[in-house]
């Protein structure tokens, strides 16, 4: 039964629930997580436990895989495949044409890497320039491109791999995947089904299901990833999603101020961030106390130098 009270909690509701129920995960509690959503979804956050977005759009149907066949792109990118993988086979070092550790904090072990070419509609010149075919085939998909409310990678995910279990942010997008190059030993759970990927194929999931990857095999495991609004979005909603999309500047920005950070730069190829005066009047002061020029965290532990 559809419950209207999910369009009255807020997204702050949402990010706490979500927060507790990672914080239950990360302590191995799967039980108790389990619970935390099922109320969650009993007091209309959402519609089902295993989706857990932050940003939420109630009507959806909470449907996490879907066919293909329904997406006028797929039957594109498969025939664009050979081109794509052609231009992929000249990389023998994925470090050297550009692919950079996955930002966001969800690999368990082992190494992802990746190639943006648009993020939120805006367009990185300089992986289009890296990769010209793989970009001309991606400009043909503009639901992605220039009118995506989400990312387009060249996603790299290195064997023995594990990327832990997580939401995506929003439900009013669905994510394609384009298997590039498929070695035995990936697979993905999304909610409770799990899926493989094919070379030259695709898959189409709604990533604010709750996913994880594994990576069991010997060789990397190489996909073309897209988002697209979702398709059965209402046509209003879709354009006051897409109009809302922030700059890259704005979320640098912001970056800089939730963390206190007066500036940023690259210095032979290490990124150096300099706080803000108050976060470094207190580093300052506590460096002098126990006389050390430098603070380093490494896994959750402070180490000085």
């Amino acid at each position: 039964m559809e419950t209207t009270t999910g369009a009255r909690r807020t997204d702050r509701t949402r990010q706490r629930y979500s927060d507790l129920i990672a914080d239950l995960l990360a302590e191995g509690d799967e039980a108790a997580a389990r619970a935390c959503a099922e109320l969650a979804v009993a007091q209309g956050v959402w519609r089902h436990p295993d989706q857990r977005p932050t940003h939420y759009v109630p009507s959806l149907p909470p449907i996490p895989v879907y066919d293909p066949e329904r997406f006028w792109f797929t039957g594109y990118l498969r025939e664009s495949y050979p081109r794509i993988r052609a231009e992929l086979d000249s990389v023998t070092d994925p470090a050297a044409r550009g692919f950079l550790p996955v930002e966001e904090p969800l690999l368990g072990k082992g190494r992802w890497d990746q190639v943006i070419f648009y993020e939120t509609g805006q367009r990185f010149a300089d992986a289009c320039d890296r990769f010209p075919v793989t970009a001309g085939v991606i400009e043909g998909i503009p639901e992605a491109s220039s009118g995506g409310p989400g990312v387009v990678t060249l996603s790299w995910l290195h064997p023995g791999a594990h990327i832990k279990p997580h939401c995506g942010g929003s439900n009013a997008r669905q994510r394609v995947h384009l298997g590039l190059v498929v070695p035995e030993g990936p697979r993905m759970r999304v909610g409770d089904q799990i899926l493989r990927w094919r070379e030259g194929d695709c898959l189409v999931f709604d990533d604010s299901f709750e996913h994880e990857v594994w990576h069991e095999g010997v060789e990397p495991r190489v996909v073309l990833l897209l988002d697209v609004s979702h398709s059965e979005l209402d046509d209003s909603i879709r354009d006051w999603i897409l109009s809302a999309r922030t700059t890259f500047d704005d979320r640098i920005r912001a970056y800089m101020d939730e963390h206190g950070i007066a500036r940023a730069e690259l210095v032979d190829g290490v990124l150096r961030l300099i706080a803000d005066g108050g976060p470094a009047s207190l580093v300052t002061r506590h460096l002098r106390e126990v006389d050390a020029s430098a603070v380093v965290l490494e896994d959750g532990k402070v180490r000085y130098e």
